[in-house]
């Protein structure tokens, strides 16, 4: 079982606002208190190419 939620084949606006709202602060449950120092050095252009590739997955 695993504790990462599975985001790959998710809408990409979904995934994109699921990074910006880690980035922001607005979700800080589970993983996402984490992936905050990660999110911090990431752009909104890299979350939407990030976002877009995942969507693909």
């Amino acid at each position: 079982m695993s504790v990462y939620p599975k985001i790959a084949g998710q809408a990409a606006g979904y995934i994109n606002n699921q990074m910006l709202d880690i980035k922001s602060g607005a979700r800080n449950n589970g993983q996402a208190i984490v992936m905050k120092g990660i999110m911090a050095n990431v752009s909104e252009e890299e979350t939407r190419i990030i976002a877009d590739w995942l969507a693909t997955q």
